[in-house]
This record gives structure tokens, sequence and C-alpha cells, in this order.
């Protein structure tokens, strides 16, 4: 089992998210964040694309 958990200052749990249940399996929480990373990427290298990256012909 993957936790992602966060702390307060005084070290209690402030919130917990389950990433990978006990049978290994990637919970939906887990796809969404890869989703989400994978869209801000592609955004990125568009954004990239059709910036830095052009031709200066």
């Amino acid at each position: 089992m993957l936790k992602l958990v966060g702390t307060h200052r005084n070290g209690t749990i402030a919130d917990e998210k389950v990433l990978i249940d006990a049978n290994d399996k990637p919970t939906l929480f887990l796809v969404g964040l890869a989703a989400l990373e994978l869209a801000c990427d592609i955004t990125l290298a568009c954004i990239l694309a059709k910036t830095v990256f052009r031709n200066k012909a």
C-alpha cells in the first residue's frame, strides 16, 4: 500500500490519500493525478513549440 500523507507542523496527520491499494492496484486518485500530469506536460510542450522552438526563417 502506498499513501500520500500531509502533516501539520506538530507531526499530526492532516490528510491521507491512498495511491496504491493493498492488492497493488492503482487507485482512481492516482490515475487522475497521472492524467493531470500528462495534460500539463502536453500543454507545456505545445506552448514551447509555438513560442521558443518555432522556426526563425
